[in-house]
């Protein structure tokens, strides 16, 4: 979490990827979230180095992320820190009667 005058700009999520199986204890969803005047500062990064430092020592061993398509400016955040796109889930965001596919990314620490 990121905090500027008990204002929260930036956060980082990680969790696991299901709770209903052990078999799926080494897989976690990370999820990143930037104000929009906070981006492209560094923060994001920041975020990750520790969220990556957090997931190897509770044994994660790969982490997922879904981006929307539309989103270009974090799948290339994503991709420049190594996540490669697997898929892409059609029409799986609707905000205010618009769709927007879905993009399923990972990365193995």
């Amino acid at each position: 979490m990121a905090e500027k005058e008990n204002i929260i700009f930036a956060f980082q999520s990680l969790d696991k990827w299901a709770k209903y199986s052990d078999s799926f204890n080494h897989v976690g969803v990370i999820g990143t979230f930037v104000l929009p005047a906070w981006r492209k500062k560094g923060i994001g990064c920041q975020l990750t180095k520790y969220s990556f430092k957090f997931a190897r020592k509770h044994k994660y061993e790969k982490l997922v992320i879904y981006v929307r398509a539309s989103n270009v400016g974090a799948i290339t955040f994503y991709r420049n820190l190594g996540f490669i796109q697997k898929g892409i889930l059609t029409r799986q965001v609707k905000i205010d009667s618009q769709y927007d596919d879905e993009i399923f990314m990972e990365f193995f620490l």
